[in-house]
């Protein structure tokens, strides 16, 4: 009865935040429900099967993925829109269903997991991302390593390319490790497991204490960052009695395409240094906007902008524009690469000609504010 209520209580809200306040209503029940009822996403998870989705890039568009293939097995619901909190979870969760498919951020994996009693958690990748917030990327692997040893009944499905992956899965009682042959971690010199520094052969890694890539209970080909959660999602829906589905490509990128005043833009989402190496070797123009603001939800530290090759800009006409373009345009002079500063984005793309094309990579409160333009 307590549970009915809050959620009736909880909806409402929702309606009054979409309604009066023009929200988009996806947080607010979740937080009014949490705060009336502490266990609900306990009590909503019972009597069907939840798989959460994590890491660092890429949660959003393999959830999307993930909840296609899951669709087939049954009624599915899904926080797509990226809504990834413990709130965005509860407010999902207040649709029947037979399959939850959650992504989940990192650093709430382990509330989540706990509350919720997954029948699998499917791990993509862990990388450097907002300082201010994650700290160092061995903090949020330690968590995902006793998270694992604390669910013996979760299967644990992740890319063991990813040593800090590799590391978090050790610890589960069920696992499916999968490889796609290998390929370098940035943050991946010492071994997360033991504090011994790594061995690395080309793509692949190997620790004294037994840490490696070797020896996955799955492998594919090399592929992009995009086509391996791709496949990661195949291999959860497999686990789960579904068949595999065909991926586009261009379907996982966090991109729109716009017309400004005659300009045709393609933006795509770029947040930390993996998505920003991703969507660098994806440029295909000569001409290339770079929007850079450094918000809470972006990462006031941008430190990481040293962790960067632009080296795929040379040569190319590059604008940058944001609160933080000065920062950007040092970093790209520092490796040799010219760029023009515009105080915002109107004046940014004024200075393309009209019917250019032009490759924009955007940051977070970027992307977002474009897309809704």
């Amino acid at each position: 009865m307590r549970l009915a209520i809050s959620i009736l209580i909880a909806k409402f809200a929702g309606f009054l935040s979409k309604n009066i306040l023009r929200k988009s209503g996806e947080t607010i029940p979740g937080k009014v429900l949490l705060k009336l009822d502490s266990s609900a996403i306990t009590k909503l998870s019972a009597n069907r099967k939840i798989i959460l989705v994590t890491g660092t890039n890429g949660k959003t568009s393999t959830t999307k993925v993930l909840t296609q293939i899951v669709t087939k097995l049954g009624k599915t619901v899904s926080n797509g829109t990226g809504s990834n909190l413990n709130w965005g979870v509860a407010t999902t969760l207040m649709k029947k269903s037979d399959y939850a498919v959650l992504e989940v951020d990192e650093l709430h994996l382990n509330n989540v997991a706990k509350a919720a009693n997954p029948i699998a958690i499917l791990m993509l990748n862990l990388s450097r991302d907002q300082l201010h917030r994650m700290h160092e990327v061995k903090r949020v692997a330690d968590r995902w390593h006793e998270l694992a040893k604390s669910l013996p009944g979760t299967t644990f499905i992740g890319d063991i390319d990813d040593p800090f992956v590799s590391y978090a899965l050790s610890g589960a009682t069920q696992s499916i490790k999968v490889s796609f042959g290998g390929k370098k971690h940035q943050d991946g010199a010492v071994c997360p497991a033991c504090g011994k520094y790594l061995t690395w052969s080309k793509q692949n890694y190997k620790c004294t204490c037994g840490l490696s890539n070797k020896n996955p209970d799955q492998e594919f080909e090399s592929a992009s960052a995009a086509l391996r959660n791709a496949n990661l999602a195949n291999v959860a829906g497999d686990f789960l009695g579904a068949k595999p589905i065909a991926i586009n490509e261009s379907e996982l990128e966090r991109s729109v395409l716009r017309n400004f005043g005659g300009v045709e833009a393609k933006i795509r989402l770029t947040k930390n240094p993996a998505s920003w190496k991703e969507a660098l070797s994806s440029i295909t123009k000569s001409q290339v906007m770079l929007v850079l603001n450094a918000r809470q939800v972006d990462g006031i530290d941008t430190s990481w902008l040293w962790d960067v090759s632009f080296v795929e800009l040379a040569g190319k006409k590059v604008v940058v524009t944001g609160d933080r373009a000065l920062d950007l345009a040092y970093r790209l002079h520092v490796q040799g690469i010219n760029s023009i500063i515009e105080k915002d984005f109107s004046k940014a793309i004024d200075s393309f000609e009209r019917g250019a094309e032009v490759d924009v990579l955007a940051a977070y409160t970027a992307f977002f504010s474009l897309v809704k333009a």
